[in-house]
């Protein structure tokens, strides 16, 4: 009998064990997992018995290894595949095709957790305020810039381009953070119109391929940020392929559509850290003033830090382990990059031992407000998320990013695809998550006494995890 795949989420339907034959099911029935089409299914199975097994004969060592072997087919037969969603998985798809793995969103190895840190509230030394007294969650990033940006919430909407995305999915993501008074970023694929447009805040991804550095994009937005790295493929540029090459993201990037597009992995102009302070002031003097802010993976930490700090920047980003992205060598995001809870404890120490007053932003992996107020409490100025944002769309982690082919309509440029994410109420649940999130940091403050983020402090956390406490200085309960 027939088993067949759908090519978006992998769901499987084996005529084995379903009531219908698959080639019976109605023209209109649809996967049960992702709602694609039943032309997203591909046939599986061999679709030829295998030949009855010979018996073995004897052979001479020499004729063995003369022995024929086909080389126009290296498949194994899929009846007899096993899967393990590991090593096993990668071997095989390296061994069929002799390259590396694309991989989307975030590893799924494990990463240590915000989850082991708690959030202590006060009591009689240290009383809460009463509910609904008046808290302070307003963030300035650039304090000391001549044009300083002010959203008034801890947590923005992360990088993102266009082409990773859909353009409805920008839109919406720029709506929804404006509902909530906060900042969208525009990710490396420069600026579309529909997104700045509709943000409250809006922060300029500045890349090696500097895309759209117009006078306009200058003017417009509210901050600029020079992306050094990012922490699921530190020291590699971005890729966005062919087939989400569409004209208007060719005619942005100035690509030839449908053909890969690969962004250099570093800035050829900055090889010390006075060329990067000449970078900070050529933006500073193009935006007139505001903020300019620098991204780095985390890895040599207290180096890059050290480099940043001649630079006279405003504020950093720093992009830890937990973090996700379109899609990435599987091989390098499995195995780089410091876990965001430890790179957090470590810039903020190092950042005040030497006297850095830059606003500090933290990104990677972080989801609701237990994770936010946690990262806050070790220091972060403000968190930035990307995953949790794209999930209050409407993400439902099909880990289909890299195919072109998300069904629902986010990370795609697929028209059709596209058109089943409604923008309205995409930035409504995007709106929804981030005042819902803003208004739980309100309640973490008033139970633990605080009327501003600037009083949290390590006094505010405890950790179950010995290996946390001694590595971050968060007391263990």
């Amino acid at each position: 009998m027939a088993v067949y795949k759908c090519s978006v989420c992998g769901e499987i339907y084996d005529d084995d064990e379903e009531p219908v034959k698959f080639e019976d099911l109605p023209d209109d029935w649809v996967c049960p997992l992702c709602h694609s089409p039943k032309s997203a299914f591909v046939r599986v199975d061999a679709e030829q018995e295998p030949a009855k097994a010979e018996a073995p004969k004897k052979v001479e060592a020499k004729a063995a290894v003369k022995a024929d072997v086909p080389t126009d087919d290296i498949s194994i037969d899929p009846r007899m595949v096993r899967h393990d969603n590991g090593p096993m998985d990668e071997i095989h798809a390296l061994s069929m095709t002799g390259k590396s793995v694309g991989d989307p969103m975030d590893t799924l190895m494990p990463v240590p957790s915000f989850d082991d840190i708690l959030f202590l509230g006060g009591q009689l030394a240290n009383p809460p305020l009463d509910d609904g007294a008046p808290v302070d969650i307003s963030v300035t990033i650039g304090k000391k810039a001549e044009k300083p940006m002010v959203i008034e919430s801890p947590i923005y909407v992360s990088h993102m381009s266009f082409g990773a995305l859909s353009g409805r999915a920008k839109k919406a993501l720029s709506m929804g953070s404006a509902m909530a008074k906060t900042a969208m970023c525009s990710g490396e694929g420069g600026v579309l119109s529909d997104e700045i447009d509709n943000a409250y805040r809006y922060i300029f991804e500045y890349v090696p391929n500097k895309y759209s550095t117009t006078i306009e994009t200058f003017e417009r937005c509210d901050a600029v940020e020079i992306k050094i790295g990012q922490g699921t493929k530190p020291g590699m540029g971005g890729h966005l392929p062919g087939d989400k090459v569409t004209d208007i993201i060719a005619f942005m990037r100035g690509k030839p559509k449908g053909k890969d597009i690969l962004s250099p992995s570093r800035f050829p102009e900055i090889n010390s850290p006075e060329d990067l302070k000449k970078m900070v002031d050529y933006l500073r003097g193009e935006t007139k003033g505001k903020p300019i802010g620098v991204k780095i993976a985390a890895g040599h930490i207290e180096e890059d830090l050290e480099f940043i700090s001649k630079s006279g920047c405003d504020f950093i980003t720093i992009d830890g382990r937990g973090g996700a992205t379109g899609s990435s060598p599987k091989f390098l995001k499995d195995a780089t990059t410091v876990p965001t809870l430890y790179a957090l404890s470590r810039a903020r120490k190092y950042m005040d031992e030497h006297g850095m007053n830059q606003e500090l932003v933290i990104t990677g992996g972080l989801r609701t407000s237990k994770d936010f107020i946690k990262a806050l409490a070790m220091g972060a100025d403000a968190v930035a998320i990307a995953s949790a944002a794209l999930m209050a769309l409407g993400c439902q982690r099909y880990r289909a990013c890299n195919s072109g082919s998300c069904p629902m309509g986010i990370a795609t440029q697929d028209p059709e695809l596209e058109s089943r994410l409604n923008t309205n109420a995409g930035a409504r649940r995007v709106g929804n998550y981030l005042l819902a999130s803003t208004e739980e940091i309100r309640v973490f403050l008033r139970i633990s006494g605080h009327k501003s983020l600037s009083e949290l402090s390590l006094d505010d956390l405890c950790t179950i995890s010995s290996e946390i406490s001694e590595n971050t200085g968060i007391r263990h309960a």
